[in-house]
């Protein structure tokens, strides 16, 4: 029996070795030897001279596969391994599509021996052995790790080319054509023997798994579409083996992936799960599937896969987060699941096998609480989370901070939010968008808090102040008790009482008692100079033991940790430099006197007092406004300061800086009512003329060097001029850098009008909706209602429109239409009634013809002439076609409900590529287009073109004639130079 199964494998052996004698191309490398060798002859050199015989055979197989390849694929597999245990995931983003990195793969010093190691295989041994396409497999993918993607792409071609199918005759087979025996089906891969025996001791050859690395080497160099063309042949091919299926599907998501088709990518990674090296690996696949399904608002799809790879998982930190976004993927409120997805969560925070995990799973409870809207859940769920600190972990004791001191923010709990935040540390924090938010509010809130509590310590001065006397005393006398037991002092201060008339006695050595005197600590004059002189040495020292004292002394040098920070009212001890508190005497005691003598009892003291609160008031005003750019808090500051002291020195600033914010947040009627206050009380003020030029209320107090506010001005500008590709991928960078709170309402507002006009309805009912909702009090709300409402009908109106007829009433007569284009328009002219604010009366500017220095030759002079019929112009600067048309749609409004008799016609009119005019009119004289001027201006921005910034367009008038030398020489300079000259000042 022993001979007979020694005879079988012999057998099988030789079987196989036989099928595969001619499967390997004989070829010959042509190398470059150093010169000592350059007469020896390798083995490879040496392969067409005998006979592949098959005991020469097995002994190259034999040399080549475990002297070489064994080795060199045992060292690659090693460096992908240690790269995939070096690299960290972080499962609250976007999980990278690979568990490794090539810079870790390329930097590791064992890539070089694997391409040694190959080339030394083929080299040294016969090229028609079996293991020499597997080298050159190998090669190709020791290049690819090391980033080395041209050699790479060179390996995999000569291997598609060296190893490709051979007739019986042993020509090559043309790659793609019928004649591989496929029945007429294009394929270009090579078809792989199935029999039971060559699939247990034979290699597949490595042809069809180059050429799918070959795919993922051009993605990796972003060369997509070859990629995608290599997949979509071999996703068809009718021959391309089943075993590299799965690593198929994970080419394909990897391709998916790079192009943001989500949707797809999370399919094929579903279907290359089998292609997983580890369980692990496979739940993190799972992860990221249900991630892209999430993102692309597959929801179910994604809680199915998060709930699968949470069951897969060996990694606590994934199991937490995969049951995190379960819970947000999840929609439905009715179901009990977020209960007991909650739950599962607690239970796993009190299971010892993630008790180095619990400040990440308490951290994921906080996110649920306040998914559920439960901040005191949430609030709880932190204050664990940082109880539970992982020395391992830094990170996420920052993270935990963050979210406390975000959820203290928004709850206004500024003083908390300022502890928090001061115990984030910035090098933790990962996301841009939180870097951002942090290094914003904690410089804001240092100032904030500090006037915070300027504010309660100054009310609560002058509360106490004004208590009936009696009252007042026993709460001092309360409030020393108090502080002095905190303190680990006595609840009284030790007041010696020294009889003068004992000092005056004469001093005595209590050891001599032969003169008879009393002893030491019987003599009353002995004690009292004792006690002068030693508190005159030492201070105030309080009778206590020594573990008191030093109690006391820590606990004032010891920052309280912030979770646990209390306010202490007006518990202050003695300050740096030596120098006593407010609320202890001289010598850094407290006591009634020191803390009476700080009650603003006085006119004197009570003014001071007020100034301290004005200034906190005025001071967090600008900190909101400015700094953190929190408008609403921002007016409550100034409405308080100007209720409770309208008279205080910065009065005309604050009242300026609240006109600001109404004006921010849409509510231009308070922002009114400001404007004619400052009119009123501080008509000459330099912050009222700011307010009177429109152009200076736009830039004044804007804070510029925001990178946010930068980024979306810029934004708003690229849709204002057309250039709409641009602004929408800048605007998608900038909400994902900085969220939305940063977008003004005429931003939302240009960009719906863009969808609009490109009929994307959905999308613009979208921003419009954004815009409602963050900012329900700007007049561009009701605009943005009224247009949804449109959008809403809009296939109703069209249909009406197109199917309406219009017949003509012959018996009305139709308006007369006025020419632009022409120069000679006669128009009856009136009499000028009235004269305008300018240099000169009007009346004598007729027939006034001003030199102009123009930049275009064949134009030297405009001519000005009062009495000329004039249209009133709103010259627009860089701004789009379709903006322009709803800036005419806006005028149209705008007159028809206050210059409906005037019959008004208003004509869009391109004059360059920088300059489109707004023409209405026109009017009888330049008295009457000034008036318009007059009334309309002021309320351009906040009530006609609320929507579009004030140094994208002017005002000015312009006659006929004038606008035909215009539009020839396009000169916008020299006509301003000419009306400034005539009517200095006006425009």
């Amino acid at each position: 029996m022993k001979y007979v199964a020694l005879y079988t494998v012999f057998l099988l052996l030789f079987f196989i070795v036989s099928t595969e004698a001619l499967g390997q191309p004989g070829t010959t490398i042509d190398i470059k030897k150093p010169e000592k060798y350059e007469n020896r002859t390798l083995t490879s050199e040496k392969s067409g001279d005998k006979k592949f015989s098959f005991p020469k055979k097995l002994t190259q197989n034999a040399f080549t596969h475990y002297n070489y390849y064994f080795n060199a694929n045992n060292i690659l597999n090693n460096i992908v391994a240690e790269a995939k245990k070096n690299f960290i995931d972080d499962y609250t983003r976007l999980l990278p599509f690979y568990n490794y990195t090539l810079e870790e793969t390329s930097t590791n010093s064992e890539i070089d021996s694997v391409i040694y190691k190959t080339n030394a295989g083929i080299l040294l041994h016969d090229l028609r052995s079996d293991w020499v396409d597997n080298m050159y497999l190998l090669m190709g993918k020791a290049y690819f790790y090391r980033k080395d993607f041209d050699s790479a792409s060179q390996v995999f071609r000569y291997i598609n080319y060296a190893f490709a199918p051979k007739e019986e005759g042993g020509y090559d087979i043309p790659i793609g054509s019928s004649a591989a025996n496929t029945n007429g089906s294009f394929s270009i891969a090579t078809k792989e023997k199935n029999s039971l025996p060559q699939k247990i001791f034979a290699t597949p050859p490595s042809r069809n798994d180059a050429l799918l690395w070959q795919a993922k080497n051009y993605i990796a160099t972003d060369h997509m579409g070859e990629a995608a063309g290599i997949i979509e042949i071999l996703k068809n091919d009718p021959i391309f083996p089943a075993r590299l299926k799965a690593e198929l599907n994970e080419t394909q998501a990897y391709w998916f992936y790079k192009t943001n088709l989500y949707d797809s990518a999370a399919n094929h990674i579903i279907s290359s799960l089998d292609n997983a090296t580890s369980k692990q690996e496979r739940a993190r696949m799972e992860f990221l599937a249900a991630q892209l399904f999430q993102l692309t608002g597959n929801n179910d799809q994604a809680v199915f896969w998060y709930n699968k790879s949470a069951s897969h998982t060996t990694d606590p930190i994934l199991e937490v987060n995969a049951n995190l976004n379960s819970i947000k993927a999840f929609k439905d409120s009715s179901s009990n699941l977020l209960k007991e997805k909650l739950d599962n969560l607690y239970k796993m925070a009190h299971r010892d096998k993630y008790l180095s995990n619990r400040d990440i799973i308490y951290y994921a409870i906080a996110q649920v609480e306040l998914e559920a809207k439960n901040n005191t859940g949430a609030v709880a769920a932190l204050k664990k989370s940082i109880l539970n600190f992982n020395e391992d972990n830094p990170e996420q004791r920052s993270l935990s901070f963050m979210l406390l001191a975000d959820i203290n923010y928004d709850s206004q709990d500024y003083a908390n939010a300022k502890n928090n935040y001061d115990s984030v540390s910035l090098a933790d924090l990962k996301d841009e968008k939180d870097k951002a938010r942090f290094s914003q509010r904690q410089e804001a809130l240092t100032i904030i808090a500090a006037n915070l509590q300027t504010l309660h310590e100054q009310d609560s001065l002058q509360h106490t102040a004004l208590l009936p006397k009696d009252q007042r005393d026993a709460l001092i006398k309360k409030t020393v008790r108090f502080l002095r037991k905190q303190q680990g002092l006595k609840e009284e201060p030790d007041v010696p009482f020294v009889n003068p008339a004992i000092q005056q006695q004469t001093q005595v050595n209590i050891f001599n008692t032969a003169t008879g005197a009393d002893w030491y600590f019987n003599n009353q004059s002995l004690k009292g100079t004792g006690y002068s002189e030693f508190k005159q040495k030492w201070g105030n020292r309080p009778n206590t033991d020594n573990w008191r004292r030093q109690a006391a002394v820590d606990a004032q040098n010891t920052a309280t940790d912030s979770q646990d920070a209390n306010d202490n009212g007006d518990d202050q001890t003695v300050a740096a430099g030596g120098k006593p508190a407010p609320n202890t005497d001289e010598n850094g005691e407290i006591t009634f006197e020191s803390l009476l003598a700080n009650l603003p009892i006085t006119e004197e003291q009570l003014n001071a007092s007020n100034d301290k609160i004005i200034e906190a008031l005025f001071t967090n005003g600008q900190a909101f406004q400015n700094k953190l750019e929190d408008y609403p808090s921002a007016i409550t500051a100034y409405e308080t300061l100007m209720q409770t002291f309208p008279a205080n020195g910065n009065a005309e600033q604050a009242l300026f800086s609240l006109y600001y914010c109404y004006n921010k947040m849409g509510r231009t009627k308070s922002a009114d009512s400001v404007l004619a206050l400052l009119n009123g009380k501080y008509a000459k003020g330099q912050y009222t003329a700011k307010i009177n030029n429109p152009k200076a209320v736009v830039t004044v107090k804007e804070n510029v060097n925001d990178p946010a506010t930068k980024a979306y001005n810029q934004i708003y500008n690229l849709f204002l001029e057309g250039n709409f590709e641009a602004a929408v991928q800048a605007k998608a960078n900038a909400d994902s850098t900085y969220g939305k709170s940063y977008r003004s309402p005429q931003l939302l507002y240009i960009e719906a009008i863009y969808y609009v006009s490109k009929k994307e309805d959905s999308t613009a009912i979208e921003v419009l909706n954004n815009l409602s909702e963050l900012y329900g009090d700007s007049p561009l709300a009701e605009k943005a209602s009224t247009m949804i409402d449109v959008l809403n009908r809009r296939q109703e109106i069209e249909d009406y429109l197109t199917n309406l007829q219009i017949t003509r009433n012959d018996k009305e007569t139709s308006l007369p239409v006025v020419d632009l284009t022409a120069v000679n328009t006669t128009i009856e002219k009136t009499e000028i009634k009235r004269e305008t604010t300018v240099s000169k009366p009007i009346t004598q500017l007729a027939n006034t013809k001003v030199d102009t220095t123009s930049k275009v030759n064949n134009v030297s002079r405009y001519l000005f002439n009062a009495n000329d019929p004039q249209y009133v112009v709103i010259l627009l600067n860089k701004v789009a076609p379709v903006y322009i048309n709803e800036a005419k749609n806006a005028f149209t409004r705008y007159n028809q409900t206050t210059a409906a008799g005037q019959k008004l016609e208003i004509s869009p009119l391109k004059l360059d590529d920088n300059y489109n005019l707004v023409l209405i009119g026109p009017f009888n004289d330049a008295e009457a287009a000034i008036d318009y001027v007059d009334k309309t201006k002021p309320i351009t921005s906040s009530r006609i073109l609320p929507w579009l910034t004030a140094d994208k367009y002017t005002y000015t008038i312009l006659s006929n004639s004038n606008l035909a030398i215009l539009k020839d020489s396009k000169d916008v300079e020299g006509y301003k130079a000419m009306l400034n000259q005539v009517l200095p000042g006006k425009f």
